[in-house]
């Protein structure tokens, strides 16, 4: 029996990196995860072959468990060959080799993206990320070495990126850092494959640093509360009925009014969760959770108790009727099934696991009645054209009887988004943001939920775990206060309150 000495995780937990410490392969690393074949569970294991340290070892994890996922041969001891990154077999380690296998760009470039697509096929990336990366390997890096006539990867030295930000100066600077990122990502997987001299990337990285500002984190400013009132009443109210251009477009104009009425209900849970565009677009209905917590109406109450009382029962409302002046009421109390007033309020939990960082969390949110608003027009809307689709527990959220019932595309949403910003900027209909003149995004209304729960005093330890992200990155990122809004604290006065100064002992005298 092999014995396992360190270890750690990787893969957000999918599996484990190890040593064996007994054994015949006492001194080398693995990769391990566990599967289920057949109903039952069991641990698949891949030697990482010429692994010299645990860190060596994580690095290399992602190579194995697409091994392990794709079913390609563990590797070949006998004739020294490992499993690469896309599914082929290299030769040797480096240190056996004395030229570089030069590639051309294209092939590099394919390569890479044909890694990332296998790592995205087996849940290993989001789709969202993959989209990304190949996004910009295809359209930035692409065109810039095209315009530094570097074909083959050979040609790369250590100053072929130094132009690299003025080539692309109208990109912000968060994408000049996600894009450097992604580049760096490039270079390092050709050093892997051999394609670049290994001591290219010796001494420091050869990509340009990109130094991000606070003002450079406001790319997605929050939307204040008049701005959000006019945008969602105007989805709800103008841009949900507007008439198609055309006639006897039936079909059309039915369909683009599911499609707007999902928009309006997409922007209200997007906005009211926090939740990215991703996240809300995967959302099944076996996710939500809709509880009736219930909430006491004043008018309702007082008026069910003079009932009582014509009815000669006496009632003694200590909860209402003796509130004075100096007393509150809070009309979000969450209220017990029978009690006087009480009337329905929805609360919506919501399970999700964020794309980025594969971390589930549960969100409360007041989407309930909105939610079951909803769920009743799409099914009044499917009975009325006679569609047949399954409408079940698995079904997404924002699923869409036109599309078989998937969800509409991001980019279909991210343009309608675009068309009724631009209408109400042009009509001079929205502010903007106190410190931002960048547009509202769809990541917006992220930025939106977390600055509202920063302004009403969430608890932020709390709010960092609804959100999925850390303290200091909520705090780095997000916190963009209005400082009129917390004016008080700063020049509150206290008149007439007299200075409490305490008695000094002094032990010597």
């Amino acid at each position: 029996m092999a014995y396992i000495g360190e270890q750690q995780k990787v893969l957000n937990g999918r599996g484990i990196v190890g040593r064996f410490d007994e054994g015949t392969s006492a001194g080398k690393y693995f990769y391990r995860e566990r599967i289920t074949e057949e109903g039952k569970r069991k641990y698949k294991y891949r030697l990482l072959e010429g692994a010299a340290s645990l860190s060596e070892a994580a690095e290399r994890a992602s190579e194995a468990a697409i091994a392990i996922a794709t079913g390609i041969p563990s590797t070949n001891q006998s004739n020294q060959v490992r499993v690469s990154l896309d599914g082929l077999q290299q030769s040797p380690s480096r240190h056996q080799k004395e030229q570089v296998k030069s590639v051309s760009i294209e092939t590099a470039i394919k390569e890479f993206i044909n890694h990332h697509d296998k790592r995205r096929r087996v849940d290993l990336i989001a789709e969202q990320t993959f989209i990304n990366k190949s996004g910009i390997i295809h359209n930035h890096l692409a065109a810039y070495l095209k315009d530094k006539r570097i074909n083959y990867t050979a040609d790369i030295t250590r100053t072929t990126f130094g132009d690299y930000l003025a080539f692309r100066s109208k990109a912000t600077r968060l994408c000049l850092k996600q894009e450097c990122s992604i580049i760096g990502e490039w270079l390092k997987f050709l050093d892997i494959h051999e394609y670049v001299d290994s001591s290219l990337l010796r001494g420091g990285t050869i990509i340009p640093k990109v130094e991000v500002r606070m003002t450079d984190r406001m790319a997605n400013p929050a939307i204040n509360a008049d701005d959000w009132r006019v945008i969602i009443d105007y989805v709800r109210n103008e841009w949900r009925n507007q008439p198609l251009k055309g006639d006897g477009f039936h079909k059309i104009i039915n369909r683009s009014f599911c499609y707007r009425t999902l928009f309006w209900h997409f922007l209200l849970l997007s906005k009211n969760t926090g939740m990215s565009p991703e996240e809300v677009l995967k959302l099944k209905w076996k996710n939500v959770d809709i509880k009736d917590v219930g909430r006491i109406s004043q008018s309702k109450r007082k008026q069910e108790i003079e009932e009582m009382r014509a009815a000669g029962v006496d009632v003694v409302d200590k909860d209402m009727n003796d509130i004075d002046e100096n007393q509150t009421f809070n009309p979000n109390a969450w209220a017990i099934e029978n009690e006087m007033g009480r009337e329905e309020r929805l609360i919506a939990y919501i399970y999700t696991i964020r794309s980025k960082t594969k971390e589930p969390r549960e969100i409360p949110c007041n989407q309930g009645k909105e939610l079951r608003r909803w769920m009743n027009f799409l099914r009044e809307h499917m009975k009325e054209h006679n569609f047949n689709w399954n409408l079940d527990a698995n079904t997404n959220v924002f699923a869409t009887p036109w599309n078989e019932m998937k969800p509409p595309h991001q980019r279909s949403l991210q343009r309608s988004w675009k068309e009724i910003i631009d209408y109400l900027s042009q009509q001079g209909k929205l502010k903007g943001h106190r410190f931002s003149d960048k547009p509202y995004t769809m990541y917006s209304m992220r930025s939106t939920f977390i600055e509202d729960h920063l302004l009403k005093g969430t608890d932020i330890f709390l709010l960092a775990r609804i959100a999925g992200h850390d303290v200091k990155e909520l705090m780095r990122s997000y916190e963009r206060l209005d400082v009129r809004s917390r004016a008080p604290e700063i020049t509150d006065i206290r008149y007439g309150e007299r200075k409490l100064q305490a008695e000094s002992i002094d032990l010597f005298n």
